[in-house]
């Protein structure tokens, strides 16, 4: 169940929460043996133990981690054990920022909400899913160590559409003219309101507030706010490009939302002369982070930041990585009780494509596969493998499979 594969779930919410994150994958025959591809395929083993990883596959990825300019981290969501390999990745890279699949006003709350622990529990209770993954134990303790390690947060993501009243909160507290701070609040207050009694009801998904706002709407708060900031306008001309997105008519849409707030990141690093990006690890469902368009037939923020990472003489590093066995969070209802369902990648048909590859991986295993090779035989014509296998072959350097993964709960 990677999170570009899609669970075959019937809610709504989920559709239209994670339809963008997801690439539903049909295989079929998967299975049949490819010595060929066998032989290539090298595992190099690894550990978690108390402080970190060991092992010849950590070690591996430190020193493909030195060369990188640029590491992006493709995921399966809901897996407790990745935010902790991000965590430790950080460590050894040192990045500037972690970018994320989340907006840009939600990452500015999630650092702010990061920073005190005692207060989560009662910051969820009123904001359910406020934070999107990072309403997670292990994502929001991954946020704290960023904030720690004075690590930026940077949020691409269109609005986060579970999280309205938030975001008109945060439009009032931007607001100069009473009315507009009166008006963005009362609708704080009525979208709070309206979706809090719905979070733990699945039956009631199609109800969130996000499905009835309308264009017309949103431009008559643009013309409210006319004399506004222009941080204030831009929230909402944000909120306005988000509308189809939040309706699932445009996967397209997204994926330039995503370009286009990663260039606004980036624009003090770029000059007539020079591309100077510092580094950046990301951090997303694996199609938006893959280096080809061979995922979903579009070139995504992967695709641009391995681009953005050529032009200023430095690499990117594409890192895919998944769990075999254990649990996973389904992500809905918000209650870990329901949400938290048990998974084994052997009976995921989507995921034929890799079981040469998590066949390998025994127990509490962390294995490293170098990608490169397998691509380099598929582009002499040595190797042949499925249409699906070899789109993620060329849109990722490194696999990493580990053997017993945790559903991630939400905090309570």
């Amino acid at each position: 169940m990677l999170t570009i594969i899609s669970k075959r779930m019937d809610y709504k919410f989920l559709r239209a929460f994670f339809f963008f994150s997801v690439c539903v994958i049909s295989v079929s025959a998967q299975n049949t043996s490819n010595p060929k591809l066998d032989s290539l395929i090298h595992k190099r083993l690894f550990y978690y133990e108390t402080k970190g990883f060991k092992g010849e596959g950590w070690d591996s990825l430190k020193a493909e981690i030195k060369k990188a300019q640029v590491i992006l981290i493709g995921e399966q969501h809901g897996e407790a054990e990745i935010p902790v390999f991000t965590m430790k990745l950080a460590e050894v890279f040192k990045p500037k920022a972690l970018v994320v699949e989340i907006d840009p006003y939600t990452a500015e709350q999630v650092k702010k909400v990061s920073q005190n622990p005692p207060a989560y529990s009662n910051y969820f209770k009123q904001h359910p899913y406020g934070l999107a993954f990072y309403s997670y134990e292990t994502e929001m303790e991954l946020a704290r160590q960023m904030v720690l390690a004075k690590t930026d947060i940077w949020g691409l993501n269109e609005i986060n559409f579970l999280s309205l009243g938030t975001f008109f909160n945060t439009l009032a507290g931007k607001a100069k003219s009473p009315a507009n701070k009166q008006l963005a609040h009362n609708k704080a207050i009525a979208y709070a309101n309206h979706d809090r009694s719905i979070y733990k009801n699945i039956d009631r998904y199609s109800d969130f507030i996000a499905y009835q706002l309308k264009t017309s709407m949103v431009d008559s708060l643009l013309r409210s706010f006319s004399n506004e900031s222009d941080a204030s306008k831009k929230m909402l001309r944000d909120l306005k490009s988000s509308l189809p997105i939040f309706a699932n008519t445009s996967y397209e849409a997204r994926t330039d939302l995503m370009k286009k707030n990663l260039l606004n990141y980036l624009a003090p690093y770029i000059t007539k002369d020079a591309i100077d990006i510092p580094k950046l690890l990301f951090k997303f469902g694996a199609n938006h982070v893959s280096r080809t368009n061979d995922l979903k037939g579009f070139f995504e923020v992967g695709n641009l930041a391995d681009n953005l990472a050529g032009a200023s003489g430095k690499q990117s590093l594409h890192i895919l990585i998944f769990g075999k066995t254990g649990t996973y969070n389904q992500m809905a209802p918000m209650d870990n009780s329901l949400a938290i369902k048990p998974y084994d990648v052997s009976t995921d048909k989507d995921l034929d494509m890799f079981t040469p590859f998590y066949s390998q991986v025994k127990g509490n295993e962390w294995a490293f596969f170098d990608l490169r090779p397998l691509r380099e035989a598929i582009a002499e014509g040595k190797l042949k493998v499925s249409p699906d296998l070899r789109g993620f072959i060329k849109s990722f350097d490194v696999l990493v499979i580990f053997g017993q993964t945790t559903g991630n709960r939400f905090i309570e």
